[in-house]
């Protein structure tokens, strides 16, 4: 009986939970409705913010809004209220939350060309928001948590699926190969509509699978996870024939003359840029790492390779295996340094050691899956409860050699002034007159970008992996602040 009265509420909600979709006419399964899909966007912006940051460029902003306005206009739901954001990351990403929630990092800008590039991206962004794919994909992963309901309904175990995961699949990894495919039709129809050649889709896949290929092989020689891009076109070989299919076929909608693809207000829009980490992950300059939001710095040791993610930062020793990360954590009301590294190490009888900077212990790390190896713990109080801690590692053999560099970077702990913060200077990706420089590896020397600086350049060029610059007037290279 049980299973009987199952099977009828499955079909109750099959039946009630059929929505007309807005792209195509026809009846989908979705349990979401338009006034909840608008809410759970309005809510998870908060968050995508507080985790990002807004880029501080208002007119950026501004011209990133107009030119997805334009498009939102000409789109199958032009009655929503759609928001456009450039974050502050340096990841190469674009996505979209339910109800009009889009967003561009910072990260993706510097690797477009033209404003119409810049439009086939918020395009296809919006054409996931019009065909409503996050509420699908919701819907579906629902249906399928309740069919595992009906069948192991005699035990009353329950697997439905938690909808903020459900969204956040979809942000980051893409909504499958149907759906993405669907976004670049309408992403094609809607860049039509507002006058840019949909053919200008197809021009972008090729930088980002070019730096894709780039970046999963220098992230492979740094022993970390890459930073590619899992939104537009990621689903896409370089030369998909269904894409190229159904941008054409937008095309073909009417008749027309389309507009200049203006790069160079796209160019005027990006110049000065900011260029990698941002103030709320901290920079890097040679050795030194300094946060200007926390006030510290601190030095690395020379010649380590570092990389600066959202949630820490890390360097390694090529040669030993030596790594250093350093990370920041709350401390609980009342906490002292030294409580809070036996709670981190989980272990109440390490011996920790007061120092003239907060505390240090020695304890034992796991390095992704390998043997257990030794190393020193550190923690120092930043202003309220934050706690800088730094972790320095070796293996086993070559702990002690590394020891006296490890336990150099918590000394040098420096509390930064106002002064020495205004000093910090950062990257910014500019652009430049080509005739100044013969070739890319003139303009990777005068650039402030390290190590194989040419191979960057020739991504943001669209020279890669080979090119040269002839025939261009104006290029993009990153810039230290003056």
């Amino acid at each position: 009986m049980k299973r009987i009265a199952g099977l009828s509420l499955a079909a109750a909600l099959l039946l009630t939970g059929c929505a007309l979709n807005p792209v195509t006419g026809q009846r989908d399964f979705a349990l979401v409705s338009e006034s909840e899909e608008i809410e759970q966007g309005r809510r998870f912006h908060a968050e995508i913010v507080r985790r990002y940051g807004v880029y501080d460029d208002p007119a950026l902003q501004v011209y990133v809004d107009g030119i997805g306005q334009r498009l939102a206009r000409a789109s199958h739901r032009a009655h929503l209220k759609y928001s456009f954001t450039v974050l502050d990351s340096p990841e190469i990403n674009a996505f979209a939350l339910p109800g009009g929630y889009i967003y561009v990092t910072r990260g993706i800008l510097a690797y477009l060309d033209s404003e119409a590039e810049l439009a086939g991206v918020l395009g296809h962004e919006i054409g996931h928001v019009t065909a409503r794919h996050s509420v699908r994909q919701q819907s579906g992963q629902f249906a399928t948590g309740l069919l595992g309901v009906l069948i192991a309904g005699a035990t009353g175990s329950s697997n439905l699926a938690n909808i903020g995961e459900a969204i956040g699949t979809g942000i980051v990894r893409g909504y499958g190969r149907d759906h993405e495919l669907e976004a670049d039709r309408l992403g094609a129809e809607y860049l039509h509509a507002i006058g840019h050649d949909p053919e200008i889709m197809l021009g972008v896949i090729g930088v980002l699978k070019d730096q894709e290929v780039y970046e999963v092989e220098r992230a492979k020689q740094e022993g970390r996870e890459p930073n590619v891009y899992h939104g537009v076109f990621s689903t896409h070989p370089r030369n998909d024939q269904r894409l190229k299919t159904v941008v054409r076929a937008a095309r073909k909608l009417a008749a027309q003359n389309y507009r200049d693809i203006d790069r160079a207000t796209y160019y005027r829009m990006i110049d000065g840029l900011a260029w990698g980490p941002s103030a709320r992950q901290g920079i890097v300059d040679g050795r030194r790492f300094s946060h200007p939001e926390l006030r510290f710095a601190i030095d690395l040791p020379a010649g380590w390779q570092t990389v600066n993610l959202d949630d820490f930062l890390q360097a390694r020793d090529p040669e030993s295996g030596a790594v250093v990360q350093v990370g920041v954590v709350d401390r609980k009301s009342d906490e002292s340094l030294p409580q809070l590294l036996r709670r981190l190490v989980r272990d109440g009888e390490i011996e920790v050691e007061r120092t003239s900077y907060g505390a240090l212990a020695e304890t034992r790390v796991q390095i992704r899956g390998g043997a257990q190896q030794p190393a020193l713990l550190g923690a120092i109080a930043l202003d309220g409860r934050a706690v800088l801690t730094l972790l320095g590692t070796a293996p086993a053999d070559r702990f002690d050699a590394n020891r006296a560099r490890l336990l150099a970077v918590n000394e040098s702990f420096t509390r930064l002034d106002q002064a020495a913060i205004d000093a910090i200077r950062i990257n910014r990706l500019r652009i430049v007159d080509a005739s100044r420089y013969p070739g890319f590896v003139a303009l990777a020397r005068a650039s402030a970008l390290e190590g194989d600086a040419e191979d960057q350049l020739r991504l943001l060029n669209r020279a890669f992996p080979d090119g040269d610059l002839r025939d261009r007037e104006r290029v993009k290279t990153v810039l230290r602040d003056d």
